[in-house]
This record gives structure tokens, sequence and C-alpha cells, in this order.
């Protein structure tokens, strides 16, 4: 802060203290019989006072030095302050001195510090997500954790901003406007969608650095959202000195919120997109516990065994195709009907949680996939999510932690058609992948479950 400043400091002080007395009585007295104030005595004591108070927050000497020198000489010594000076004696006879002391410090901490602070820091908008998808909106951090943008800095979603430290390293702490770092919290939140997001950190002199606070959004709200919804992100940064939040940057972006049931596209250059398909593979909803029940009775003694070998099968291999059976022919009694989504007026795929294709009894390919495979996950199998060119179906492991895996076409559970008939049809997609080098180019791809839960991408929360 340069010295030039400080008359606006006198200022703000005498005015605060004028508004805080309030004048005694006739000739100066409050009815005590109050000796008089010797203002060199009174100046000399408030400047130790304040001195020793302040002595942490202010950053040398000389400022409690130009301060103070205002204030008791130039103030004082002009004749048009002799009527103010008198309001002033007369007030401080009966001051309570703690409380003006203390006012007297917040005071100076706001026009010192606060505006000096101000000064040093600036920011700006630096990233804003038009566009976020509840699917995997509370899994953003993860999402994006290694993503960077085209000009290779960090590029974090969906809301982020640049804060600046403008202070000059050339500048020593011994000069008249020392320079330090800046301890920085920003905030954000969606009103009526997100908690409020914040993270905190440091910013050195002459540097810049990214603040990015991740929002959680309220997924019982966004299950209910069935088209897209236009809202404001708000975001704001704060320098913390000394127990205090000093405001310094304010903004309100707008994005657009997407439906639950959508997977929309995401940034390009997104590392296993794909892979979030996990999301929709939910083991813990609702109807787990009554698909068992149907599973015991179709099971040798009503058990269900998973890489345990039942007593008639020679190999494992034949207890696990017997359980994923038995998952299969359950389905079908529900008779779960292949049919197409509608749109939900947003760009991407609609599709259904497990919970919701039971209870509409139809979906598409990757929801009855992962219908399929959220019953198998909570069973305790590894599973797989096949995923081909306009085509998903489920894929096991025939013992744990094998590389031997089985298949089955999961859109089948509609018709008619035998475990055994849907069981190979699995095999034939996935060898005809196979062969035409699709896993290898990338076309095609097993979207391992244990191991993206392990990575960290959970399923969504959906009643």
């Amino acid at each position: 802060m340069k010295r030039n400043s400080f008359g606006l400091v006198v200022g703000g002080l005498l005015a605060l203290g004028l508004l805080l007395m309030s004048c005694s009585g006739e000739n100066g007295t409050d009815g005590r019989n109050a000796d008089p104030v010797n203002l060199d005595s009174l100046a000399t004591a408030v400047r130790e006072e304040v001195t020793e108070s302040l002595w942490d927050t202010l950053y040398a000497k000389p400022y409690v030095d130009t301060v103070y020198k205002i204030l008791f000489k130039n103030a004082f010594g002009t004749a048009w302050m002799d009527s103010t000076r008198q309001a002033l004696v007369d007030s401080l006879k009966q001051a309570d001195y703690d409380s003006l002391y203390e006012a007297l410090y917040d005071q100076v901490y706001y026009d010192i510090y606060s505006q000096s602070v101000i000064k040093q820091l600036d920011a700006y908008k630096w990233t804003v997500k038009e566009k976020i998808n509840l699917a995997f909106a509370n899994q953003y951090p993860l999402m994006y954790k290694d993503y960077v943008g085209k000009s290779g800095e960090k590029h974090p979603v969906p809301i982020s901003i640049k804060v600046r430290n403008t202070c000059p390293t050339s500048i020593s702490i011994f000069d008249d406007d020392p320079c330090d770092w800046k301890k920085i919290m920003v905030k954000a939140w969606i009103p009526d969608w997100t908690d409020t997001g914040t993270v905190t950190g440091f910013v050195n002199p002459d540097t810049t650095d990214v603040f990015a606070p991740p929002l959680t959004f309220d997924m019982a709200k966004a299950v209910k959202l069935t088209a897209p919804e236009k809202v404001n992100i708000q975001i704001q940064a704060y320098a913390l000195e000394n127990d205090h939040e000093i405001l310094f940057y304010s903004a309100s972006e707008p994005t657009t919120l997407h439906p639950v049931q959508v997977n929309g596209s995401e940034l390009e250059g997104v590392k296993e997109r794909n892979s979030w398909f996990a999301v929709w593979v939910t083991p813990n909803m609702d109807s787990i516990p009554n698909i068992l029940n149907d599973l015991k009775k179709k099971l040798p003694n009503g058990t269900v065994k998973v890489y345990q070998k039942y007593s008639d099968d020679e190999t494992m291999a034949e207890s696990s195709k017997r359980v994923v059976q038995a998952v299969y022919e359950v389905l079908q009694a529900r008779k779960i009907n292949y049919v197409q989504n509608d749109k939900v007026g947003s760009l991407g795929q609609k599709i259904n949680y497990p919970i919701e294709t039971l209870r509409l009894k139809q979906g598409v390919c990757i929801e009855t996939a992962t219908l399929f495979a959220s019953i198998l996950e909570a069973l305790g199998m590894q599973v797989f999510i096949v995923n081909i060119p306009e085509h998903a179906f489920v894929g096991w492991r025939t013992d744990k932690d094998s590389n031997t895996l089985d298949f089955v076409e999961t859109t089948l559970i509609g018709g008619t058609s035998t475990f055994a008939y849907a069981n190979n049809s699995g095999i034939e997609k996935y060898t005809a992948q196979v062969d035409a080098g699709n896993f290898e180019s990338g076309a095609a791809e097993l979207i391992d479950i244990e191991a993206v839960r392990e990575y960290g991408i959970m399923p969504n929360d959906i009643p």
C-alpha cells in the first residue's frame, strides 16, 4: 500500500471516532467532575496501545509512524479542527476506553488491511462448464482429475477462477510496500442444487494459481429433473487475514443442468470415457432382496454360490454359469421388453437406471446390460460391460480372478430365447469383435466393473 493512501485512513478513523462518541454535558463534563484530558498524554497512550495491538497485523513500523503523525499532528494542528478537537476531548471523558480501542482496531484493520489486500489481489474466470451432466456431476473431480486444456494448463470443472497476487517479488519486506503470500478461500454453489463447495490455498507474490471448489449435487432432486434447466453458479473469493474474510471477487456464471439419465458428451480428451457407464450399475438398488429370493428358488438347495462349486458341477465355470442362468431366468420372468427410450431434450443417450428398467419393464441394450451387471455385482461376481459399436451386453469371469470370460446377450431377456441361446449369442458377438481387432483398436472395450470401482467410479444413488 502506498503512503499517500493514509489520508483516507485518517479520515475514516476520525469519522469513526465522531460516530462512536457522543458529546457530554455542558462545559465538557460528564457529571462526574472528570479531570481535563492532556492531549499529548492521550496521543501517547493511544499510540502505544494501538501500536502494541496492531504490531502483528501491520507490515512495518513506518506505517504506524505515518498514521499517528498525521492523526495527532496534522489534524489537531489545523485551525478549523478546533471545534472537532474539543468535541473529541468531551467524548473521551465519558468513553469506554476498551470499546474505543476495539473500534479503532477494527477500523484501522479494515482501512489498512482490507484495502491493501483488495488492491494486491486480482481474480478472473478460468473455466465454466457450460453443460453439466448430472449423471457424472458429483464425480467430476475424479473424471477431470488429470485433465488439461488446450493451453496445457489444468482445466478443472465445473467452475474455477485464477487468483493473482499482483505484488512484484522485486519489493523487499523492508520497503514501504512489503509483499507477502496470501491465503485464499474460494466458495462456489448453485442455489437450491448444491452445497457450498470450498477450497483454500496460498498465492505467493507475483504468482497466479487456479482455485476450483467442488460442487456436490442433491441427487434426490436431480432424479426429478426431466429436461435441461438453466442455472447460475455463484462464486466468491476471499483473502483470509487474521480471522477475517476479505471479499475481493464475486461472480455469477451461467450453465445448464442435464437430467441424471442422460449420458451426455463431456469435454474432448476425458480419459476412459466409457468406464463411466459404471455409474448406471447399481448393486444396492431396492429390488435386489426380492431378486435374491427368486434366485434361491432356482439354485440347488436354495443357495446362491458365487465362485463356489455346486456338487453337481465338475468345474467352477459350470457353477458360475448356473448362477448367471438363474439371473437370466428371473429377469426373463419379469417380461422386460426391448424398447427404445424417449428423448429428454438433451444431447446424448438417455439411459434409465436398473430400478427404472424394472419398474417400466422395458429397456435398450445398455439398460438391460447395466441391470444384469448390477445383479451380478451385488452377488459378488466379477462382471464386465462389453461395449461394442452400437451395442452392449455382459460378460463375467468364470472363476474368481480368472482370465477366462463368458458372455450373455442381455437383450434376449425380453423374449422367449433360452439362456443357452443368449449365452452363445454373447460369445459369438465377442468373438466377432476380437477377430475384427476392435478391442485392440479401441472400437470395442471391456469395462471391468470391479476395476472401475477400485479407481473410484461409484454407482449413482437412485431411489
